[in-house]
């Protein structure tokens, strides 16, 4: 068998001493957890507001601004993900990430007067804005990791850090309905509530190790030209690490299929009242977590990224049986419950491992730019997956059932492609 670990993992930090309740983990883990329940919280709050307070007072469509807030959000990571790997690997990781919480805290109390001044357009244009100052997080989110703790610590510590985005997400998509029960005051408490969290999330930063930037130092590089040298840097990789890559997006383009569908699934086919789709969410969220948690803290020291195939297999064995479930006169849901929960673990149990690996097989002083490339892929997943979705149900026709059949289904293909390269997941040379 080829050595391992690579380089990269030399290069890490080995101090038996770290803990993930140590300042070398838990500071950027509330910072990162803040900062995702925040994303959400103000993106669902938007969407609230435009939906029962802004978009009932003043003209518009409200299906054409809730569908603009979404894309808004988006947009900036496909735009600006690959500068902000650039300048993650440039400078001090920790120093950017206390400007990017201030810069949040910023906007949010922009976004406070905007909820007060009831201006649509000046929220579709902080909604853009928040997407922009999350794309520039999300490199770091997961290149400072192994700059704190040894790479024996990144499963568990990236199984917290997935439980928490997922947490984070559905938290802030309850934010819209709890807003529900405010009345008149939702616009006050929905200001409230994200400026408070940006504070906390600054609070957080400010107990974040030092990261300067290892290595030489990449050459600036402004939108057009990172974007093609951060794909040049992704071809260069070896095939394990573009494979594992592949593998999370795949991940994301899945997930955000099932979660843009539940709600009509919960209503038109499970007949549940409109908590009915919360309740689905609150399961998938939950299930990805605890699978994330569980293979930290049983896949040992290297990621297991041997267990890709197998959690993609299941994915679609479970897929198999939502279908029977979902397609029968009466449809059980215990048993719906039981698939999307076994669906979730299995995600979780997925894209852990791959995330750890990424983090030891990349180079210290390029991986924010792979992170940063990553992050374009999976918005990229996301936006085929939607795309997809509407041409299967607008042009094919085709039911509820089927689609998550078809969706979940992929993860046979992506076992057998897995398979085919099997090589491709097992240990990788050192790099040289």
């Amino acid at each position: 068998m080829p050595g391992y670990p690579p380089r990269s993992f030399l290069a890490m930090p080995s101090r038996p001493t770290a803990s993930l309740l140590s300042r070398r983990f838990l500071p950027y883990f509330f910072t990162q957890a803040l900062g995702a329940f925040n994303d959400n919280a103000f993106r669902f709050s938007v969407m609230f507001l435009i939906t029962y307070e802004i978009g009932t007072a003043q003209d518009g469509n409200i299906d054409v601004l809730m569908n603009l807030a979404a894309g808004l959000f988006i947009l900036p990571g496909l735009l600006f993900s690959p500068m902000a790997g650039h300048w993650a690997d440039r400078f001090d990781q920790a120093a950017l990430a206390r400007v990017l919480k201030w810069t949040e805290l910023g906007l949010m109390l922009i976004a406070a007067l905007a909820f007060w001044w009831q201006s649509v357009w000046l929220l579709m244009l902080l909604v853009f804005l928040m997407g922009t100052q999350s794309a520039w997080f999300g490199p770091l989110k997961y290149a400072i990791v192994p700059r704190h703790l040894p790479a024996s610590m990144l499963m568990r510590a990236n199984g917290w850090v997935t439980a928490s985005t997922f947490t984070a997400i559905l938290l802030g998509t309850l934010t819209g309905g709890l807003l529900a029960a405010t009345g008149d005051r939702a616009t006050l408490i929905a200001s409230l509530l994200v400026i408070g969290v940006a504070l906390a999330g600054v609070a957080a930063a400010r107990f974040i190790p030092a990261a300067p930037a290892p290595g030489r130092l990449p050459d600036h590089a402004g939108p057009l030209e990172s974007w093609a040298s951060t794909w040049r840097l992704l071809l260069q990789q070896p095939a394990s690490l573009r494979l594992s890559m592949g593998l999370i997006s795949w991940f994301w383009f899945v997930g955000a299929g099932y979660l843009t569908q539940f709600p009509r699934f919960a209503e038109e086919v499970l007949g549940l009242p409109a908590d009915g789709a919360t309740g689905l969410l609150a399961l998938f969220a939950l299930s990805i977590g605890a699978g994330g948690l569980l293979v930290g803290y049983l896949g040992g020291r290297r990621p297991p990224r041997a267990v890709a195939p197998f959690a993609a297999l299941g994915v679609a064995l479970v897929a198999i049986d939502w279908y029977v479930v979902a397609s029968a006169p009466s449809p059980s849901l215990w048993r719906i419950g039981v698939d999307i929960a076994l669906t979730g673990l299995l995600a979780g149990t997925l894209v852990v491992p791959l995330y750890s690996h990424l983090q030891r097989a990349s180079r210290p002083s390029q991986r924010a730019r792979l992170i940063a490339a990553l992050n374009v892929q999976n918005a990229l997943a996301m936006v085929v997956s939607s795309l997809l979705a509407i041409a299967l149900f607008a042009v094919v026709g085709i039911g509820l059932p089927t689609f998550f059949l078809l969706f979940g289904g992929t993860g046979l293909l992506v076992a057998i492609a897995v398979w085919r390269h099997w090589r491709g997941l097992m240990p990788a040379a050192p790099r040289r």
